[in-house]
Formats: structure tokens, C-alpha cells, sequence
């Protein structure tokens, strides 16, 4: 069977909520052996994926790590090809509700400038758009900083009376 990119996120999804029960489980020792397993079946799979990367050229490398789920799975074992400046900035470019400037990332804080554009647009709703889509670019990014560009110098408007001509108004045409 071949998923589509939505298959996958359903997956990754249902993963994710199966992988949280286990810290429910009851009893500490078999909780414990099932987070051992994951851990080591984990770990077997990154060493997988580390050995076919060197097995592939950096074109090959880059088209894997485009992927949404293999690139996801690559940022699961620290194998993305792309640094995390890179990461977020291609994020950025498919935010929507307004304009997101990378200022710069230290360490696990992303710094941007935001620029909502269009009606109904917010600060608020472009940050966290921005938020979302950095989380899932790099996931190692703990907050996202913004700042609010500043707002274009306001249009001038132009006066009625300076469209006609000297000696005429509205009314006298």
C-alpha cells in the first residue's frame, strides 16, 4: 500500500496517541520494558537510516529529507541534511495571513519579524501560524520570538480642490 501525505499524517497521529498511553500504563515495570522497546527499535531504525544516507549523494539527501514524512523522520534521529536556518525559512515562505521575516535563530529561540497583511488578519493569529510552522520544520525550536514590522508611513491623501483647476470647484464644472 502506498500512503499519501495525508495516510501519513493520520498515522503519525494515531503513533503519537498510542505512544502516549503508554506512560498510562499501571504497572512500572512492563511501562518501563515498553518505553525500553520503543527506545531501542528507535535507535535501530535511525542507525537504518544514518547507513542509507551515506549510501546516497547530497541531491538524493535533500529529495529524501523533502519529503514530509522522511524529513520528519530524519529530524527524529538529528539526520536532516538542512540546517535549521533553513528549515524555518522555507516554513515561513508557506505561512499564511501575512509576511514572517527570519531575524535569526540562537540556540533554540527563532526570532522573526511579522507583517499580517490583508482584512482580518492579526498579529496574534500570524504568530501563531508562525508557531505551528516552525514547530513542525524543526521541532528542536523551543519558542518563536516575534516583532511587529512596522506599519508603512500612511498614504497621503490628496485634496479635492487641488484635482481642478485654479478658479473652478465641484460645483462650477
Amino acid at each position: 500500500m502506498t500512503w499519501t501525505d495525508h495516510d501519513a499524517r493520520e498515522h503519525v497521529t494515531r503513533t503519537e496517541e498510542l505512544l502516549a498511553r503508554v506512560d498510562e500504563l499501571p504497572d512500572e515495570h512492563p511501562r518501563e520494558r515498553a518505553t525500553d522497546a520503543l527506545h531501542a527499535v528507535v535507535e535501530l531504525y535511525g542507525e537504518c537510516l544514518a547507513r542509507v544516507l551515506r549510501h546516497t549523494d547530497a541531491t538524493t539527501a535533500a529529495r529524501l529529507a523533502a519529503d514530509e514524512l522522511l524529513g520528519h523522520v530524519l529530524l527524529v534521529h538529528d539526520l536532516h541534511p538542512d540546517p535549521v536556518a533553513t528549515r524555518v525559512r522555507r516554513a515561513l515562505q508557506h505561512v499564511r495571513g501575512g509576511e514572517a521575516e527570519l531575524l535569526a535563530v540562537d540556540g533554540p529561540v527563532v526570532r522573526v519579524r511579522l507583517r499580517p497583511t490583508g482584512c482580518g488578519s492579526s498579529y496574534e493569529a500570524l504568530h501563531t501560524a508562525v508557531e505551528t510552522a516552525v514547530a513542525w520544520a524543526a521541532p528542536e525550536i523551543e519558542s518563536v520570538e516575534s516583532t511587529r514590522a512596522a506599519s508603512a508611513a500612511p498614504t497621503a491623501l490628496i485634496p479635492v480642490e487641488s484635482l481642478f483647476r485654479p478658479g473652478t470647484t465641484a460645483g462650477s464644472r
